[in-house]
């Protein structure tokens, strides 16, 4: 049996206490932990509700339960299609066009993925291998969008997403390519 890292949401709350040591390891920056961090994969309202649903479905699953199945599933719950999570082939994402409603609906969609991929990490020190592929699309697909959003509106915020998008990703590529101990 694995050991799972839950967040005490009457003490620590997000926390490195409360995280995998693996995560822990490689997870270093301090958004990470930071629940107000609307740029982090847990501080905004999509990876903080998501963060509860998968430490929910890790205490819940049976042996055979996939989380993708899960996420997919979740996401169509909240209303939303996930045809767009479909969208992996660089001339898809290139021809995604920037409108407000476009771009905050999906946003939602990627925040999941990355919030889904952390938490595994958080919570087992793993994560499985579809949905660290999605997240990878995930984050080609936010870049996109925060490069559309700054030619088109000029996005003050646009140096700081991308930095966070990046150290994001690239954790992520260190934790995928090592194992947990």
């Amino acid at each position: 049996m694995s050991l799972y890292y839950f967040d005490d949401l009457e003490g620590d709350g997000l926390a490195r206490e409360t995280s995998h040591p693996f995560f822990v390891q490689h997870a270093t920056a301090d958004f990470y932990y930071d629940g107000g961090d609307d740029f982090a994969p847990f501080g905004n309202d999509t990876g903080s509700d998501l963060l509860r649903n998968i430490e929910e479905w890790y205490r819940e699953r049976r042996a055979g339960d996939k989380s993708v199945t899960w996420l997919r599933n979740l996401i169509k719950a909240w209303g939303f299609d996930t045809a767009y999570l479909d969208c992996v082939e660089q001339g898809q994402i290139e021809a995604i066009k920037y409108t407000e409603h476009y771009s905050s609906s999906n946003e939602v969609l990627d925040q999941a993925v990355i919030a889904t991929v952390f938490g595994q990490f958080k919570i087992a020190g793993k994560a499985d291998k579809e949905i660290y592929n999605m997240a990878t699309n995930a984050f080609r697909r936010q870049r996109h969008l925060a490069n559309l959003a700054k030619e088109e509106t000029q996005w003050n915020l646009y140096d700081e997403y991308v930095a966070k998008l990046n150290i994001m990703e690239a954790d992520l590529a260190e934790m995928a390519n090592k194992k947990a101990r």
